[in-house]
């Protein structure tokens, strides 16, 4: 398989889109290290992988914090003797209007989104420019390339940021073999939003979605699958948006079709003053 025996940490991996992460790593022969501040949660998504005949490894930690990232590293390596592949997925959002966020607020959702991906980075690169060789992957946002519906403004730039050091550490460590990229998911589709979220809003949602559905966790597993891959030993910088084509849509599919099928829009030249 494409990924034998690698060693995969998935920071976040307790679930959502970080478990479908995992699982699909393994899928492809990887070894995944799952990480959550949670134990329970990630020992559960390894025990679920473990039951389809994959190997796996749940390791609890704090990502957020330097000596728990350094130690969670040197677990992971005593037991399976390296990481080939870093997915930084952890991550933390809330839904809150500027004015309304404090400053505890904005330092954790720095730190769950921004500071973990900083230090888990900081500690994996030495071993993998050890060896040339190594695959780091980002997961950011589209809304870091615009706005965000249901997060605030400090996600957002937690979010962008993790773009600029996906591009800085890229550049700084190709001349090692290692490929740097992010992934930006689009509007997801988890229980999670089905709880928040009323149909008639969904469906409005949709309607800015060229590709007619919102994404799914396994969407961006892909992703991570093929930037984890020797297809994309030639690909590094790159923040791929997995989105079905919503960063595309400056309005509704329906209203764009709908204007060019009757015209309406088309501006001829003897309607132009002064012609």
């Amino acid at each position: 398989m494409e990924l034998e025996d690698r060693v995969a940490l998935i920071t976040g991996g307790g679930g959502g889109i970080g478990e479908a992460i995992a699982a699909t790593l393994a899928g492809e022969g990887a070894i995944p290290v799952v990480n959550d501040v949670d134990a329970a949660r990630a020992a559960a998504v390894a025990g679920r992988i473990e039951a389809r005949g994959h190997r796996a490894l749940a390791l609890p930690a704090d990502v957020t914090r330097g000596d728990d990232v350094r130690r969670l590293i040197e677990r992971a390596v005593d037991a399976l003797g390296r990481i080939d592949i870093l997915v930084n997925c952890a991550g933390a959002s809330q839904t809150v209007m500027f004015e309304d966020i404090d400053e505890e607020d904005w330092r954790r959702i720095m730190d769950v989104n921004l500071t973990s991906t900083f230090l888990c980075c900081r500690a994996v690169i030495p071993l993998m420019t050890g060896r040339r060789r190594g695959k780091i992957i980002n997961i950011s946002t589209i809304s870091a390339h615009r706005t965000a519906i249901f997060s605030g403004a400090h996600y957002v730039a937690a979010k962008t940021a993790v773009i600029g050091l996906t591009r800085q550490l890229a550049y700084e460590l190709a001349p090692h073999g290692i490929q740097v990229n992010a992934v930006c998911p689009g509007t997801t589709f988890t229980p999670h939003l089905a709880a928040r979220v009323p149909q008639e809003r969904r469906d409005l949602l949709l309607k800015m979605i060229p590709a007619g559905r919102f994404a799914t966790p396994q969407d961006h597993a892909y992703a991570v699958a093929f930037l984890a891959s020797s297809k994309a030993d030639f690909i590094t910088g790159v923040a791929l948006d997995v989105d079905g084509g919503a960063l595309l849509s400056w309005m509704d599919y329906e209203t764009y079709v709908a204007a060019r099928r009757t015209g309406a829009g088309t501006v001829r030249p003897e309607d132009v003053p002064g012609r």
